[in-house]
Order: structure tokens, then C-alpha cells, then sequence
């Protein structure tokens, strides 16, 4: 069983990410990547992503998203009670390979706070496309630009807004989990390897919390397999 230090929930609440290693065997992410590829590696679109609301995810995604090990890590950042939302899995190639824009989700999902786990399905480093994210950012608000965007990143923070900020690249190895808020700016590198590089990232609420979102109409209960909320 996962244990994660106690220290954990105030590093969280200072950087806006926790980063867990070895959560899942590769014998289980390699599993998952294949799983993922025969299911949505054409049904992706340009972006590299594809999302499963938590009444259409295949069985052993789901099983990934609400596994104990999950709970274990999710419970002392977002209380007792959560809610399994949905996930997706994203994957960059050779020719899925561009950099994404400097976000937050919750620009794009409104509501009370949600959280999201990134598991690396394999290795990621800044040659293949990790993540970039800036600690203690989750703190405010900011500003996104609206852009037309065929990828489907069309709400964004410059470059040049983020310019004096601390940057931290975030290098997985395949198992890691990165938990992050949904206030957390956070970018990713392109994939320049010519390898392909798979992430499944499913996303949470705190049951107790009303949520004004609109984003999901369904949930479920990370304790409570087989219901819907």
C-alpha cells in the first residue's frame, strides 16, 4: 500500500503538485499503454487526447482511476470523500509532437477545485514532451487568453507573462504519479525524441464540496465501485 509522507498535504498546499514515485509496477503501465493505443490512438484528433467521462471509461481505466493506491494518495490532499470524474489519456509522437500552451484547467472547467493525477504510462523526460510546471501558482487566478486553436487549447498564458517565474520541469519514470491543483500553471515540452510518450490523467472533486462546474453532469465515488453519483 501507498504511503506518502506526512509532510505531504502542506508541500501541496505551498507548490500546487505532489510527485509520487513508483505508484503503479510497469508491468501495469505497459498493459495500460497498449490498452490505450488499440483504443483511442485514432480517435484522438490532433491534440493527442482523447477523454472518458467515468459512465463511458473502459473497465480497466477505471479501475486505474479508483484503484486503492489512488485513494491513498488523493485522501489526505482532498479530504474523505471523492469523486472520480473522468480521464483521459495523451500521448505525443513524432507527429503529435508540439508543445501545450501554459495553462490551468480550471479556466477551462470552472467550478469548485478539482485535482488530477498525471501517470506515466512510461518514462517522460524533457526530450519526449514532460510536463513544466510552476510551484505556488495555484495560489491565484490568472488571466487566459482566448485563441483559436485546432488542438484544443484555447485558453492560455504567455511566455512572456511567466518570464520571472520559477520553472521546474517535471521528469517521470513510468509508474510515477503527479498530482496537481487545477490552479497549478503547467505546460508541457514537445516530444523532439520521435518516440511516442503515453500519460493517462483521470481528475477528481472533493465529494463535500458543491461544484458550480457544468463540465460533468456524473461522478463517482472512488469508494463505492459500480455506483454513480
Amino acid at each position: 500500500m501507498i504511503k506518502i509522507p506526512d509532510e505531504a498535504p502542506s508541500s501541496f498546499a505551498k507548490n500546487g503538485f505532489l510527485l509520487v514515485e513508483s505508484v503503479f509496477t510497469a508491468e501495469e503501465m505497459a498493459a495500460c499503454k497498449t490498452a490505450a493505443k488499440e483504443l483511442v490512438a485514432n480517435n484522438s484528433g490532433p491534440s493527442g487526447v482523447h477523454v472518458w467521462m467515468c459512465d463511458t471509461i473502459p473497465v480497466r481505466f477505471e479501475s486505474v482511476s479508483c484503484d486503492p493506491r489512488m485513494a491513498a494518495i488523493l485522501r489526505p490532499l482532498i479530504g474523505p470523500r471523492i469523486e472520480f470524474l473522468s480521464a483521459k489519456p495523451v500521448f505525443k509522437s513524432s507527429s503529435v509532437h508540439f508543445a501545450s500552451p501554459w495553462h490551468q484547467d480550471q479556466a477551462y472547467w470552472g467550478g469548485a477545485t478539482k485535482w488530477s493525477a498525471w501517470i506515466a504510462l512510461e518514462d517522460a523526460t524533457t526530450e519526449n514532451g514532460c510536463l513544466k510546471v510552476i510551484p505556488g501558482s495555484h495560489r491565484r487566478i490568472r488571466d487566459h487568453a482566448a485563441v483559436q486553436d485546432a488542438r484544443g487549447f484555447t485558453n492560455r498564458v504567455s511566455d512572456d507573462e511567466l518570464k520571472d517565474e520559477t520553472i521546474i520541469d517535471v521528469e517521470m519514470k513510468q509508474g510515477d504519479v503527479l498530482v496537481f491543483h487545477d490552479r497549478l500553471l503547467h505546460s508541457s515540452h514537445p516530444n523532439r525524441s520521435g518516440r511516442e510518450r503515453w500519460s493517462f490523467i483521470p481528475t477528481y472533486r472533493n465529494a463535500d464540496v458543491p461544484d458550480t462546474s457544468t463540465v460533468w453532469t456524473i461522478s463517482k465515488p472512488m469508494n463505492a465501485p459500480g455506483r454513480r453519483a
